[in-house]
This record gives C-alpha cells, sequence and structure tokens, in this order.
C-alpha cells in the first residue's frame, strides 16, 4: 500500500503546474502561436513561434488552444528539460490540421502533463516527450505511422488513451513497448485493455483497475466470515 501511496504522490508531484511559467490567457483566440494569448509576465520568454523552442514551463489552465492549420507540420516545441501542463484544458488541432507537440530534436527530454479532465487530441507526439496521464483525462492522436515518436505514455487507473488510425494489431506492435501503467512496462489483459475505436480504424486504451492490498484483504475476510457463519 505504501508503494502504491508513493507512486501515486510522485505522479501528482512531476505534474503539478509551475509558478514561474508561460500563461494561456486566450485574450485574443485559440491560437497558441498568437503572442497576445500569453501571460509572459513571469517568464523571460517573448513569443510563442512554431517549431521553436519555448525555454520554460507552460501552463494551460482551463482553457482551450487549436493549433492552426499551417503550411507544411508544425509543433508546439517544449525546451529541453521544461513540461507543459494541461489543467481542466484542452489542446488541440484547427480542422483538418495534422501538427502535435513535442521538443526539440535529439532533445534531452520533456514533459506534458494532463490533469483535472484535461484532452491532448493532436497528430502526434515526438522528441523525448514523457505524457502524462491522470486518472480524469485523455490523450488521442490522429496520426497513423508513428503518433507516439521517440516518446512515451504514462496512465494511471481512469486515464484514457486512443489512436484514431491505428489499429490493435498496429499499436501492439508500434507502440505497446512505450506505454507505462503507474511506471510499470504496459501489458494487455493484465494492466491495460486493448480494444478496436474509430470504425475498427483505431484503438482505444484503458487501465485495468487493480484492487488495493487492503480491499483484497478485506474481501478475503468477508468470504471467510460467510463460509464460517454457513458452517455453523
Amino acid at each position: 500500500m505504501k508503494t502504491v501511496s508513493r507512486i501515486f504522490i510522485g505522479f501528482i508531484g512531476s505534474c503539478l503546474p509551475s509558478l514561474g511559467a508561460v500563461v494561456w490567457s486566450g485574450t485574443t483566440s485559440t491560437d497558441p502561436f498568437e503572442s497576445s494569448n500569453w501571460d509572459f509576465s513571469g517568464s523571460s520568454v517573448t513569443s510563442i513561434v512554431s517549431n521553436v523552442s519555448i525555454e520554460d514551463d507552460i501552463n494551460i489552465v482551463g482553457g482551450t488552444v487549436e493549433i492552426p492549420n499551417l503550411a507544411g507540420q508544425v509543433r508546439v516545441q517544449i525546451g529541453n528539460g521544461y513540461k507543459l501542463t494541461l489543467d481542466n484544458a484542452t489542446l488541440g488541432l484547427v480542422a483538418g490540421g495534422n501538427d502535435g507537440v513535442g521538443g526539440e530534436p535529439a532533445g534531452t527530454g520533456v514533459e506534458i502533463n494532463l490533469l483535472n479532465g484535461s484532452e491532448l487530441n493532436t497528430f502526434f507526439i515526438v522528441n523525448g516527450v514523457t505524457l502524462n496521464i491522470d486518472s480524469t483525462s485523455s490523450a488521442t492522436f490522429g496520426g497513423g505511422g508513428n503518433p507516439i515518436n521517440i516518446s512515451t505514455v504514462n496512465l494511471v487507473d481512469g486515464a484514457t488513451l486512443q489512436f484514431l488510425l491505428e489499429d490493435p494489431t498496429e499499436f501492439t506492435n508500434e507502440h505497446l513497448s512505450k506505454v507505462f501503467v503507474n511506471g510499470a512496462p504496459a501489458v494487455d489483459g493484465s494492466n491495460i485493455q486493448i480494444e478496436s475505436f474509430n470504425g475498427g480504424q483505431g484503438s482505444k486504451i484503458s487501465v485495468i483497475s487493480i484492487p488495493e492490498p487492503s480491499s483484497v484483504l478485506l474481501s478475503l475476510l468477508g468470504v471467510a466470515f460467510l463460509s464460517t457463519n454457513r458452517k455453523r
């Protein structure tokens, strides 16, 4: 029980929003590349540009952000060692977009944390992302091929991971090794369930609940008590 508590506390601790950060305001629109939509007062960052590293933590609380459908394929690029936190927020795409979120090429790693009913709805994550999804949040990737690219996903009980164009076989072959549950490797039928999704083109991954040891013990004691009473 102590081990489970430590895992949960560690997950929450790593996901807490940073106080000194670039903060979403959404003053003008849902466009993340429009500077007027951000509060830079607590940061040395002065603008956000596609495919250019943001050298600070990024907090989006209670808002909706949509990456515009620009020429080519672009991403919101997090600087090495920094994190993007969505708290009761959505980060998605303008209709028809094929863009995503990630670190810089050959980077040292970044975090994306989804908290309190947040949704990440992009084509992909790329370049050293550790994506943490809490018990109320979800991530849906629209791209085929390799939407979890040089990245990993960590789920907890209640978290949802979906792919629109990666069916269960493709997910198992290409992405299963990149997914973890409370830090342990995901295993189909053991700690995750893989289902067909999006008319058979995609897949949905959900966590299989494992009862706390105390709950199992109480259940066994209850069975023993009932069995003893029946014998009497």
